[in-house]
């Protein structure tokens, strides 16, 4: 054998003995530091999708504790589940990112009281049973990404009305009829929209929600964008108690 094959050879049989040697404990830490350094190397202008204002910059904030942490990346999600396309759009400003949203795909939706915390879990499970074969053909979907919840507000008192809306993103351009009455499909239009991301914690309270549509609309007003404030929209892109989390308040722009 060649002199630099029999090195090579002989690296390889090191290598395997000392993987043989590790237990599944020390194996696993080994693919959390790697994991671990690869999400050290991302920046928050990459985590968010844009600039953050230097005001709500974590470390600005310190009521959010340990929750000082980058949400998922978005490439990340999207390369697990199928998501609406959209071309991503440069603006002037910070605190925010602008997507160009096409008309690809629909939603299965479904209306649930907003005073009322077990009518939201219920709308949620409603559109899992549709996802998983409660439908004309009784056929198995593929879980998407996000989950979607829209909000829309009195024109005069700017209150919410009291029924919102839950979505799952449906990719195909022909989707399954539900079989419950109270789920319906709804197309997606092309429009551009103005998002800010958080993440998390796992579950996000309505207080902690608002804070980030407030932190939202102060940033598209200091850019001088018009924007649709009757329309707020939350999108849930992980599974809650499942590592790193990603949510965005979302607004239409005019």
């Amino acid at each position: 054998m060649a002199p630099l094959l029999r090195l090579v050879a002989i690296t390889l049989a090191l290598i395997a003995l000392s993987l043989c040697n590790l237990s599944n404990d020390d194996i696993d830490k080994v693919g959390k530091q790697v994991s671990n350094n690869r999400r050290n190397e991302i920046t928050w202008r990459q985590a968010l999708g844009y600039q953050e204002c230097e005001a709500f910059m974590p470390e600005m904030r310190p009521s959010l504790g340990n929750k000082a942490q980058q949400p998922k990346l978005l490439s990340d999600i999207c390369s697990k589940y199928e998501c609406p396309q959209y071309k991503a759009l440069n603006i002037t400003g910070c605190g925010f990112g602008a997507r160009e949203m096409y008309s690809a795909g629909n939603w299965v939706s479904t209306g649930y009281d907003m005073k009322n915390k077990a009518s939201s879990k219920k709308a949620y499970w409603e559109l899992r049973k549709y996802m998983r074969g409660e439908n004309e053909a009784n056929e198995r979907l593929p879980m998407t990404a996000p989950v979607l919840t829209s909000v829309y507000l009195d024109l005069e008192t700017l209150q919410p009305l009291e029924t919102a809306y839950k979505s799952f993103y449906l990719p195909s351009s022909s989707p399954l009829t539900p079989l419950n009455p109270a789920l319906s499909i709804d197309p997606t239009y092309d429009n551009v929209v103005y998002y800010r991301a958080f993440p998390g914690p796992d579950y996000p309270t309505e207080e902690e929600k608002a804070e980030e549509f407030e932190r939202l609309k102060k940033a598209i007003t200091d850019a001088g964008l018009p924007f649709y404030p009757y329309w707020m929209m939350s999108a849930s892109y992980t599974r809650p108690g499942h590592g790193r989390q990603r949510w965005e308040a979302i607004y239409v722009a005019q």
